[in-house]
């Protein structure tokens, strides 16, 4: 059975209560640092982009295995709605998802290992 996204378009409310469309647009890796995977969303005025560290994402898949492209939407448009809905600053380093993060994640989605 294949994994179907469900964070590919979401709707998130900030602190301001006003409910927000996001889309997934495209995804990206940054060939410098930890080779990052990058997850760019759609929400209006400018896109939002989430990053998956590299170093991580190859720890985790190492040891159990390759994620499929719809899961990691998935990882980042809940990490993101989750950080629209704690009405925290929107910044390039809040919107990072590190190892810890990473399992986290992974296991809200109840993604197999």
């Amino acid at each position: 059975m294949a994994y179907e996204s469900a964070f590919e378009t979401f709707e998130a409310a900030g602190q301001d209560g006003h409910a927000r469309k996001f889309s997934f647009k495209r995804a990206g890796f940054l060939a410098a640092g930890d080779e990052p995977e990058l997850y760019f969303f759609d929400g209006g005025a400018r896109p939002i982009v989430v990053c998956i560290s590299g170093e991580a994402l190859a720890a985790w898949q190492r040891a159990h295995r390759y994620l499929s492209r719809e899961e990691k939407i998935d990882l980042a448009g809940l990490f993101l709605k989750g950080r629209i809905e704690e009405g925290g600053e929107i910044t390039a380093e809040s919107l990072r998802i590190d190892g810890p993060g990473l399992e986290c994640l992974i296991q809200k989605l109840g993604i197999p290992k």
